[in-house]
């Protein structure tokens, strides 16, 4: 702001000629000697050289509710002389009033410019930075250059349990301990906060004049702060001005840095997803297997990019044709990490035990996957079926799965209740063969719980019946036509609603050989 002292010289410099005409006609009145005062000394004097030390009448001059000067009068002292003499100074308070208004609106207007300035340059500096720390240290630079402390310092707590950062000028006098320290008390009061020397306060750090600390609110909370010490004049309203605009351009900022961050996350993620989905897709089996006497088809649609479905066939010379279907419980990555565990087990145990049996190798795949899947609180269902091509049957053991559905030809469409815990439950589990006739006509159709849960806009589930019904509508055709069919049959159901779990079929069907 300018100084009261200096504003009557200026309305005086400004306005000397007005002055000089007021004088004149003052002498031209009858008055001996006209002066300007400030504070006692004399500003402007008429005649020149002229001193009014023992004034008739003076008149204040007033600068809203301060005295700045007076008007000073020898020669007459007559009541009109005293009353225009008053009109005469506060027509002159009026101006300096005005004066003083419009050198305020200047200084405004020139500290906004360069505040203006100072924070693009600080935009420029910050604009390619991809890190938090470089951004606090780029603020730090800044803000001490455009606030003119001797020392500055920055913080910032992520929300999502990262290392805390502390960045800071190499003069800087503090401890992280008690930069810290500030920072919580700055979540405490949750303002800015102004600590002088003067003032008695346990915030004081020993041997600073005066600091200012600034919130930096990210996504509503304070994730950081902005200090600045030791500012040789102090720090006034437009310091704090400044320093909130570098506070909003650090949050804009620090906002942005996060939202490049959760990009290239989320593009991490969906390539690991996508890397994961394609290893997932190929050890699935890529064709369909040719066995005589069945119409085979099988598929899986996850609900992710990446499931726990999964299904598998195992052919091998001199052994009977094995085939595996199984739903991890979860879904994403890590039930895919495991389905992947649990296909391999399965598969590895049908292809060399010398003489597999579903039973048996549902055996040996719990006890190889129990320790597993109890450290980490999974569990699996699993079917696994064998064809006796001899006996022209299906001899099957189910671990917890579920639907499992079995038409026999001119018959009509029941689901077979599993008889034995997931696996993953029981350290020991006594699996049984159980055996289905599959002449021409039968049919088994083994799908996970995506179909029979899949769900409408109205959160009405598929349920177990209207599947029953549509295998019952279905059967006629072939194992393909009537997999089709079912997935068909659900998304008509569940129109407008997304998928919630994988769908996974196996559909075989008894063939003439």
């Amino acid at each position: 702001m300018p100084e009261k002292q200096t504003m009557l010289v200026s309305v005086l410099s400004s306005q000397y000629p007005r002055f000089q005409a007021l004088a004149e006609a003052w002498l031209a009145h009858g008055a001996q000697t006209f002066g300007i005062y400030e504070h006692g000394r004399p500003l402007a004097c008429w005649p020149a050289g002229q001193r009014l030390l023992t004034p008739d009448l003076t008149a204040a001059i007033y600068r809203y509710d301060e005295v700045v000067g007076e008007l000073r009068l020898t020669g007459l002292r007559n009541e009109a002389a005293r009353q225009r003499l008053q009109a005469e100074a506060a027509l002159i308070s009026y101006i300096v009033q005005l004066e003083y208004e419009l050198q305020c609106m200047t200084a405004d207007l020139v500290t906004s410019q360069d505040q203006q300035l100072a924070l693009y340059r600080l935009t420029q500096a910050m604009r390619d930075l991809v890190t938090i720390r470089e951004t606090l240290q780029a603020v730090v630079n800044e803000a001490l250059r455009m606030l003119k402390g001797k020392a500055a310092f920055a913080t910032y707590m992520s929300t999502n349990g990262s290392e805390p950062l502390v960045v800071h000028s190499p003069d800087c006098p503090l401890s992280h301990e008690t930069i810290w320290h500030l920072y919580w008390q700055l979540q405490t009061e949750d303002r800015p906060l102004l600590i002088r020397k003067e003032e008695s306060d346990t915030r004081w750090p020993p041997g600073i004049r005066n600091l200012l600390l600034l919130p930096i609110r990210v996504r509503g909370t304070i994730m950081a702060c902005l200090g600045i010490l030791d500012r040789v004049e102090g720090f006034g309203t437009p310091e704090l001005k400044l320093g909130r605009a570098i506070a909003d351009h650090t949050s804009a900022q620090i906002e942005r840095i996060l939202l490049y961050q959760e990009m290239i996350e989320q593009t991490r993620l969906r390539s690991e997803m996508d890397l994961a989905r394609r290893v997932q897709t190929d050890l699935l089996p890529r064709t369909l297997p040719i066995v005589s006497g069945l119409d085979i088809y099988a598929c899986s649609r996850p609900a992710l990019q990446v499931g726990g479905d999964f299904f598998d066939f195992i052919q091998t010379p001199n052994h009977p044709f094995i085939f595996t279907i199984g739903d991890l419980s979860g879904k994403g990555v890590s039930a895919a990490l495991l389905m992947s565990m649990t296909r391999t087990a399965l598969h590895s145990k049908a292809q060399f035990m010398p003489s597999p049996t579903p039973a048996s190798v549902m055996r040996q795949s719990n006890e190889d996957l129990y320790n597993d899947f109890t450290r980490i609180g999974v569990f699996a269902t699993v079917f696994v079926g064998m064809y006796d091509d001899r006996n022209r049957e299906i001899v099957y053991a189910n671990a917890g799965h579920a639907p499992v559905i079995y038409r026999p030809a001119n018959g009509s469409a029941t689901l077979l209740l599993a008889d034995n815990t997931a696996i993953g439950i029981l350290p020991v589990n006594n699996f049984q063969n159980r055996h289905l006739a599959m002449k021409p006509g039968d049919l088994l159709v083994v799908a996970t719980d995506g179909f029979h849960e899949a769900r409408n806009s109205e959160d009405e589930m598929f349920g177990i019946d209207r599947l029953l019904h549509a295998v019952d509508t279905l059967a006629e055709q072939s194992a393909q036509t009537i997999a089709d069919g079912l997935f068909h049959a659900i998304d008509q159901f569940s129109a407008g609603h997304p998928q919630d779990d994988d769908q996974t079929i196996i559909v075989i069907k008894g063939a003439a050989t």
